[in-house]
């Protein structure tokens, strides 16, 4: 679905509510739904003009908290290798620290990953204080491992246990 599609003035569209949640702070999955290769055209004493960067949008699942979209900006400069290193390792790709490393940029949208999530405080252009996501690490997969989403400043409540699997089990003989 494009969302930059118009609409039409004589035509319909499809009811929706706003599909913004903000996630409390914590570590939590998140899949890659779309990337786009753009070049830095902004005022910052960080990022010079002309800098290549990929624009990743982040579906962050927050479970029964909702999920939540957080773009991230993921800058092709030696100064940020520590970041692409973090992002590709969270998403499985084979970084091994000390050694050059070729990204498979064809294989990021539909990849999956764990990153800390944590809540952004700014002031809009129109002067409101605003608060959102955004994405302080990407998580190392060997270390959560078998860990649950992680919310550090609301519990998830009403959560039923796990039920063992029973009947047919592929693959077991």
């Amino acid at each position: 679905m494009d969302n930059n599609e118009f609409l039409s003035w004589d035509g319909a569209f499809t009811a929706e509510e706003s599909q913004y949640t903000l996630l409390p702070e914590g570590t939590y999955p998140f899949t890659i739904t779309k990337m786009e290769r753009k070049v830095y055209t902004g005022n910052s004493t960080k990022i010079p003009n002309g800098a290549p960067y990929a624009e990743v949008t982040c579906k962050v699942d927050g479970g029964q908290l909702g999920s939540t979209i957080v773009t991230e900006r993921l800058y092709l400069m030696k100064s940020f290798q520590w970041k692409l290193t973090q992002f590709f390792k969270a998403i499985g790709q084979p970084v091994v620290i000390g050694q050059a490393f070729q990204p498979n940029w064809n294989t990021v949208i539909g990849s999956n990953g764990t990153a800390k999530v944590i809540q952004h405080s700014y002031v809009s252009r129109d002067g409101q204080e605003r608060v959102n996501n955004s994405i302080e690490s990407f998580e190392d997969p060997q270390k959560v491992q078998g860990q649950a989403p992680q919310q550090q400043t609301a519990p998830v409540q009403n959560q039923q246990p796990t039920q063992p699997q029973t009947g047919f089990q592929p693959g077991a003989f």
